[in-house]
């Protein structure tokens, strides 16, 4: 039997309610989130948000090595319980005609406050941001 998610809207709202969700988890519980998100971002993301199609293709389309790596930082900030936030706005404006998305993400381990978001997030300036562009 296929463990069942809850799910969230992939939108800035929809991680915010995720992350709160998520802090109302033990530890072991943390854990066992950052090991399905481990096995990877292309099976994990469907799963725990809702996704149009064109959404789980543009996922799958991603290089394998950089969902690799977002996995290992989402996974290390859910067990660490280090906020994950993301932008992605709600109108794609022009770029819907031009065809153009990215995704940057941004992460702090707090030592340099000069950096963007430090201390916005938490106290110590500990953060994972993810932004969607159009």
């Amino acid at each position: 039997m296929k463990k069942q998610f809850l799910k969230y809207p992939f939108t800035t709202a929809g991680v915010v309610l995720w992350q709160a969700w998520l802090a109302g988890l033990s530890p072991v519980q943390h854990n066992e989130e950052a090991v399905c998100v481990e096995r990877g971002l292309y099976a994990y993301v469907p799963s725990r948000f809702d996704l149009a199609p064109e959404q789980v293709a543009f996922l799958d389309s991603l290089p394998p090595m950089l969902c690799a790596l977002w996995a290992t930082q989402i996974a290390y900030a859910i067990r660490e319980q280090i906020p994950i936030t993301l932008t992605k706005p709600e109108n794609k404006g022009d770029a819907q005609v031009l065809g153009v998305k990215f995704i940057e993400s941004e992460a702090s381990s707090g030592s340099n406050p000069s950096q963007p978001f430090a201390g916005e997030e938490e106290d110590d300036g500990y953060f994972l941001h993810f932004t969607i562009g159009y």
